[in-house]
């Protein structure tokens, strides 16, 4: 992404963070995952590590609101 990025949401695993990067994603939002400790994908596992999302800026209020429609889904 080469505008600014925003954090908008931490996940407790990687599967939830890849859930709701996909769902940004068909609806047209790019959006990146950054790990945020190494947790055991210190030996090569990634699922249960935290990882952060983050949109460009002019993107934040409208992955905000697709993540709470989806969460009030749930």
């Amino acid at each position: 992404m080469s505008q600014s990025e925003v954090s908008i949401a931490t996940f407790s695993s990687e599967t939830e963070a890849l859930m709701l990067r996909e769902a940004l994603e068909n609806e047209g939002i790019p959006s990146v995952l950054v790990p945020l400790a190494s947790g055991a994908g210190g030996l090569g596992a990634t699922v249960w590590r935290p990882f952060e999302l983050r949109v460009r800026s002019t993107d934040v209020k409208r992955a905000r609101e697709l993540i709470e429609l989806l969460r009030d889904e749930t």
